[in-house]
């Protein structure tokens, strides 16, 4: 499973349609809704972490405000976006545009507020008269005196609309924030937005380590009181964490077991990534860094539609409604009442999924027909899972292969036959690979015969897991 997961980078399936009009963006955006309430979450926050540099540098070029209009559309309705930060300094008319496009799009906006020793609760304040809140960075290095501070100065400016969750803290000092002792936020944190990472996901020594069950469990935090994404800032990209063995290694069984996922769900790099997409879904409120959602992104806004349905296509861009999916399935959401919300979701993630009929890519606009077969089209998503299971087959073939031809060549030399030590020595000349070769599968044998079992049980276990072909859109 692991040697899967870490070839080379994701695996392109081809999948990949745009919403065909902005009244299916709209029905989509509302199936999500839902799909939140179901889970609690009416009231999370959905926050994009967006680098200045990836605006354009003057907003005055013709079509350019359509271009940002259209890029926070899409992600507000296929991203779940309800809050931004831009980083960086931006041009006057580009922040005009900006602030005039999150307002007609009911989008709020914070601003990233950097550590400082003095003139705190005047820096807060002059921000409060343009933002709905603050990222504060290094929280851990104000006093409580401080922290208080801020608090205050943006209670002050905003009056009854003040609202204490939208100050979100960033804690970088783990000690600093988690009572390990008590299973709790420190209290200098408590009840405040902390910000979580799925970085280094993994349930060593029953701390769930990274994933939504370790605050909720592990810390005793309620939903809200935290803010959840697959990275800091700072922290490896999600492109990064893919192919880390250290990652995947310590990752995927708790992925499995927070997610109700199987082996096949996760065996290569683009489900993997999918699978830790939705553990953050799993969260009331997340957050998204602008390169993660299109891992080793390098275009701006302008170019962002365009390069986000082809990465859809090649498997790796994010799509929200598959970790929607994942997550409702997780909480038992999918089935009873919440049952046709669940399908609403898949329908989305299989519009998103299917693969651009080739009378499209032309130029041509989909068909009714088009659309509705977009709907029920599972075909690349069983795919990802059936192709890893025969790569993971083929290697434990090859494998053992490879160690029956060496042992059977082993066992025809015998060196106590001394009319046969001629031909030993001229073999072990002639076949130095192999013989190394059977030197490492001895060690490996020696020390490592549970991950061999492992292994050959994976293979079983995927030659045993047929595809279904039945009730093929519900699968997450």
């Amino acid at each position: 499973m692991k040697i899967s997961a870490l070839n080379s980078g994701y695996k392109s399936v081809n999948f990949g349609r745009a919403m065909a009009s902005k009244d299916e963006m709209t029905q989509a955006y509302n199936a999500a809704l839902a799909a939140r309430e179901a889970m609690g979450f009416k009231e999370g926050k959905g926050v994009l972490l967006l680098p200045s540099d990836k605006l354009p540098k003057d907003a005055g070029e013709a079509g350019m405000k359509e271009i940002i209009s259209d890029f926070f559309e899409n992600m507000k309705k296929l991203l779940g976006i309800n809050t931004v930060e831009v980083s960086g300094p931006v041009s006057e008319s580009v922040e005009e545009t900006v602030s005039q496009v999150l307002d007609e799009k009911g989008i709020k906006r914070i601003a990233g507020f950097e550590f400082r020793d003095e003139g705190i609760e005047e820096a807060a304040q002059e921000l409060a008269k343009n933002y709905d809140g603050l990222r504060i960075k290094d929280a851990h290095r104000y006093s409580d005196e401080q922290l208080s501070a801020i608090e205050e100065a943006f209670r002050k400016v905003k009056g009854d609309s003040f609202d204490p969750k939208m100050l979100i803290y960033e804690v970088n000092d783990d000690g600093a924030l988690f009572d390990w002792n008590a299973s709790k936020i420190q209290g200098r944190f408590d009840g405040k937005v902390v910000v979580g990472s799925s970085n280094y996901l993994n349930d060593n020594g029953g701390d769930l380590w990274g994933s939504t069950s370790f605050f909720t469990d592990r810390m005793q935090t309620p939903q809200g009181n935290f803010i959840h994404g697959v990275r800091k800032t700072g922290q490896p990209t999600l492109a990064q964490q893919i192919v880390d063995p250290g990652q995947v290694d310590q990752s995927i069984h708790l992925l499995e077991e927070e997610l109700k996922l199987q082996d096949e769900d996760i065996l290569n790099p683009a489900r993997y990534a999918a699978a830790k997409r939705a553990d953050v879904a799993l969260s009331q409120n997340f957050y998204k860094h602008y390169d993660d959602i299109i891992p080793n992104l390098s275009t701006d806004v302008a170019g962002f539609n365009k390069a986000y349905f082809e990465a859809l296509e090649k498997g790796e861009a994010d799509n929200y409604f598959d970790s929607l999916a994942k997550a409702l399935k997780a909480r038992g959401l999918n089935e009873g009442d919440n049952g046709q919300i669940y399908e609403e979701v898949c329908k989305f993630r299989n519009a998103l999924f299917a693969p651009v009929p080739e009378s499209v890519k032309g130029g041509a606009e989909l068909t009714a027909e088009q659309i509705e077969a977009s709907y029920k089209d599972t075909s690349n998503i069983i795919l990802q899972g059936v192709q890893a299971k025969k790569d993971m087959i083929a290697y434990e073939a090859a494998k053992k292969a490879k160690e029956a031809d060496i042992d059977k060549k082993l066992e025809d030399l015998n060196p106590l036959d001394t009319n046969k030590l001629d031909r030993l020595m001229n073999f072990a000349r002639k076949h130095k690979k192999q013989f190394i070769f059977a030197g490492l599968l001895a060690a490996i044998a020696a020390v490592g015969g549970t991950m061999y079992s492992y292994g050959r049980e994976i293979a079983v276990k995927s030659g045993n897991a047929k595809p279904k072909t039945e009730n093929l859109t519900k699968k997450a």
